[in-house]
């Protein structure tokens, strides 16, 4: 679908590309918020492209306009500009009188066209309107002042989807809409303007260590892969932009090494997969199912030549490690009888003898410092995929002692090729040692379940990739078996 460009490249990529043409975006936010500087802005690309563009103002008067508009380089006066201010005679009630007043700018002339001695009602309206198109671009600033010619929220709804099928459909052009977003009764008409449009824009103040801070979000964009996180808006003398550009360190900074998990989706959202050299921290909640994803892991690191160390939960036995990888190339006594298979037994017997099964005996000279010690000196020169379920550590070791090896292993033992994963339950294990792992850790994933039933996983961490994002975890019927969408 071919877009139309905002005049900001950050915000055009939140937008998926930009808007999509011939369709309409609302944007919403309080008094203040840069509403009208996102639309002028949205014209003058237009402008600058030779489009013939629209701009209509319920709410304010051309001058006012003139006035807003003089701090940044926006061209009032061009050629290929219509200004068109609609609204009630200042000074008589909206209710009572209701005449239709209309003063247009129009290739730099500056007049009061006429008088309309009629009703302030939508057909009048759309009327007049309807004798300024064809029109590339259009921006209605702002449908609140669509309300004193309705008597409730659908006559409402419908004044301003009749404005907006004139301006999409009956002008072929790409419209912008802005609404006040407050506390009155009327946010619920405007919400009902969401769905008339193909997208909707979020401006929102919020305060952030005592200064007050505009956030831009991209709510909805209908057919566009658009980036719904919060972003930071910048009212600057060109206009408004948005930052960060990016939200993690520019490339070639620090040369991160990746192992792709096989899952395209989440080697996006990672940047390339799990960061080789480190520590991966996946979060859980109890109620999910992240191991189907780390069989996956497991599986791909066994085809990668890695050797595998598994310090696997309760309900996790070396049994159902083979129902996961029914359909690989791999299984534990293969993996076993090549050597490349570690287990460590932190509670209880999995039920196989090998002497890469290391149990965990504190008299025995085989704690977890010399544990972890042993799986290095077994893999040898092989690069080590470290998997350790930490709620048998923690069974086993204080989080004291679990923080001081994991720290000697990863400043005296970790090689840049290997790739190491905790997972934890912050529910029920201490803040201070997840927050440990979280802070060390490269990355830091986690599985969540909602009130709905319906599986997430959020990137809270990582240097490549998108820090932030939120997918939906969607079990398949064939491998990788997980998809992110």
């Amino acid at each position: 679908m071919d877009v139309v460009s905002v005049g900001c490249e950050r915000l055009d990529a939140l937008l998926g590309g930009g808007i999509p043409r011939e369709r309409s975006l609302l944007v919403t936010g309080p008094p203040g918020a840069g509403k009208t500087t996102f639309g002028m802005q949205f014209l003058q690309t237009g402008i600058d492209r030779g489009e013939d563009c629209l701009f209509v103002t319920t709410e304010q008067s051309i001058a006012e306009l003139r006035d807003t508009f003089e701090p940044y380089p926006f061209d009032v006066d061009a050629a290929g500009l219509t200004i068109v201010a609609v609204n009630a005679e200042p000074g008589e009630s909206l209710e009572s009188g209701r005449d239709l007043v209309v003063r247009t700018v129009d290739g730099g002339d500056a007049t009061v066209a006429e008088w309309f001695d009629l009703p302030f009602t939508r057909e009048n309206v759309v009327h007049y309107l309807s004798e300024l198109g064809p029109a590339d671009r259009v921006v209605l600033d702002s449908v609140s002042g669509i309300r004193p010619m309705t008597d409730g929220r659908i006559s409402f709804w419908r004044s301003c989807y009749s404005l907006i099928r004139l301006f999409t459909e009956s002008f072929g052009a790409t419209a912008v809409l802005t609404a006040g977003r407050g506390s009155d009764s009327w946010d619920t008409a405007t919400d009902l303007i969401e769905y008339a449009t193909h997208g909707v824009c979020e401006i929102a103040f919020e305060q952030i260590a005592g200064q007050r801070h505009r956030f831009v979000r991209v709510v909805k964009m209908r057919g566009r892969d658009h980036d719904d996180r919060r972003h930071k808006l910048l009212l600057t003398d060109e206009g408004v932009r948005v930052r960060p550009g990016d939200r993690t360190e520019p490339a070639g900074l620090l040369d991160y090494d990746h192992f792709p998990t096989g899952v395209p989706a989440l080697d996006e959202l990672l940047g390339g997969g799990l960061v080789r050299g480190g520590l991966t921290t996946l979060k859980h909640d109890g109620t999910t199912d992240y191991y189907t994803l780390v069989g996956r892991l497991l599986a791909r690191a066994a085809d990668a030549g890695m050797t595998l160390a598994v310090a696997l939960p309760a309900e996790v036995s070396l049994d159902r490690l083979d129902d996961y990888w029914h359909d690989t190339d791999w299984d534990v006594d293969r993996l076993f009888a090549v050597d490349r298979l570690i287990v460590l037994e932190l509670a209880g017997k999995n039920g196989r003898d090998h002497r890469n099964v290391l149990s965990y005996d504190a008299d025995a000279d085989r704690d977890w410092e010399r544990l972890m010690e042993r799986t290095y000196e077994r893999a040898g020169s092989d690069p080590l995929f470290a998997l350790v379920d930490t709620e048998p550590l923690l069974q086993t070791v204080s989080d004291k002692r679990a923080r001081e090896v994991r720290y000697r292993a990863a400043t005296a033992r970790t090689d840049d090729d290997d790739i190491v994963v905790y997972t934890v339950n912050p529910r029920i294990q201490p803040d201070p040692f997840v927050g440990f792992l979280v802070d060390t850790g490269y990355q830091t994933l986690d599985f969540y379940r909602d009130e709905d039933g319906l599986e997430w996983l959020s990137v809270e961490k990582t240097p490549t990739g998108s820090p932030g994002a939120s997918r939906l975890v969607a079990y398949e019927s064939d491998p990788p078996y997980v998809d992110f969408v």
